[in-house]
């Protein structure tokens, strides 16, 4: 059967930011309309005949106030620190203002068939005086407190606009920058295992030990699921704990007959997901710095407890000596907590305890 070429049902509705913006303005504007006249139709104030006009001239000057602060006075003056051109811009919008309701009531007086009571109003509040209105300080206030009292509700939508865009903005700029973040920390973990792993291949092939050939296999197992299964958000669980698996078949391979190694799983992973190579550094790095140690005993435990929500990791290992290498601070111990802040905050608990030649982990994720 031919593949078909058709869209996803769902991607009619998947608009651009910029249509999505220039819609949700077409509906605040058309529900502005609707209070502006509503406004001028109360029991106090109405006209004998339609208020259109008057309704058209103040909707269309909020449009350019609305405009005016949140796209250019606000965002590109204000909030960059230019207070004085800012200052300068909210004082031209009141000249503005009263200049484009002069024309308004101009043209409608001009132009269109008003109600006596109306035009009454139009000419007395806008269309006279305009020279006065323009050129004292009276005049000035007097048109301002027109202004406000004409647009109080646009102004206090653009502000409120203007505070959602930019939460929305900054919401965006955090979560870039956790994944990249996130990003950064998963090339801390990759690079590391691997060229420890090589390592100790290196070691095997030179002394022609008969295990190399197990640990390449083994190695290619690791690497398939690191290159190409973990670039997803979550995997299932039972993926990962097969992949620690793999990691302890790897490190019994390479490790001296000195080093004991028990790895246990109490219960079943079913549909569980869980953030990739997120339990492995803890694991992997109970080995670091045990190749250069004295060959002493060796003790090293993993159990895994899982639950229907949760996940739990105890580990622990026991030395003669302190290795030199702590195990707190490597680099890829410290990158594992912070993605496990960054990946589940407040859903997680993290105890580790490491007094001379004892580390002890104990992690629990709420998946």
């Amino acid at each position: 059967m031919p593949e078909s070429n058709a869209l996803p049902a769902t991607s009619w509705y998947r608009l651009s930011t910029h249509t999505t913006t220039l819609l949700l303005q077409v509906l605040l504007w058309v529900l502005l309309t609707g209070f502006y006249f509503a406004w001028n139709s109360r029991p106090n104030y109405h006209f004998d005949g339609p208020i259109w006009p008057l309704a058209l001239l103040q909707v269309s000057f909020a449009i350019l106030l609305f405009n005016s602060l949140v796209y250019l006075i606000i965002p590109r003056w204000l909030l960059r620190g230019r207070t004085w051109l800012a200052l300068a811009g909210g004082i031209a919008l009141v000249f503005v203002f009263r200049l484009w309701m002069y024309a308004g009531a101009w043209l409608a007086e001009s132009y269109l068939p008003l109600s006596a009571d109306l035009r009454n109003e139009l000419h007395s509040a806008y269309g006279s005086n305009l020279w006065r209105q323009l050129t004292t300080l009276p005049g000035f206030l007097n048109t301002f407190i027109d202004m406000l009292a004409t647009t109080l509700f646009p102004l206090v939508v653009s502000f409120v606009t203007y505070a959602l865009v930019i939460d929305r903005r900054r919401l965006a700029l955090e979560r870039d920058h956790m994944q990249l973040e996130l990003s950064y920390l998963k090339t801390q973990i990759n690079p590391q295992f691997l060229f420890n792993t090589l390592g100790s291949l290196h070691t095997m092939t030179r002394t022609r030990d008969d295990r190399a050939g197990d640990l390449v296999l083994h190695l290619a197992d690791l690497m398939r699921y690191t290159l190409y299964e973990t670039d997803t958000e979550h995997v299932p669980l039972s993926r990962e704990l097969e992949f620690l698996d793999d990691y302890l078949a790897l490190e019994r391979l390479r490790s001296p007959d000195t080093t004991s190694i028990t790895h246990a799983v109490h219960g079943t992973a079913t549909t569980q997901q869980v953030v990739p190579l997120l339990l492995h550094p803890f694991l992997e790095r109970l080995f670091a710095g045990l190749a250069a140690a004295p060959a002493d005993s060796i003790q090293i435990s993993s159990t895994v407890h899982i639950e229907p929500a949760a996940v739990a990791l105890t580990l622990s290992r026991t030395t003669t000596t302190a290795p030199s290498h702590p195990y707190r601070t490597d680099a890829a111990v410290v990158a594992a907590l912070r993605r496990l802040t960054l990946y589940y905050p407040n859903q997680h608990t993290v105890q580790l305890t490491e007094e001379g030649g004892q580390v002890d982990v104990h992690l629990r994720i709420r998946l």
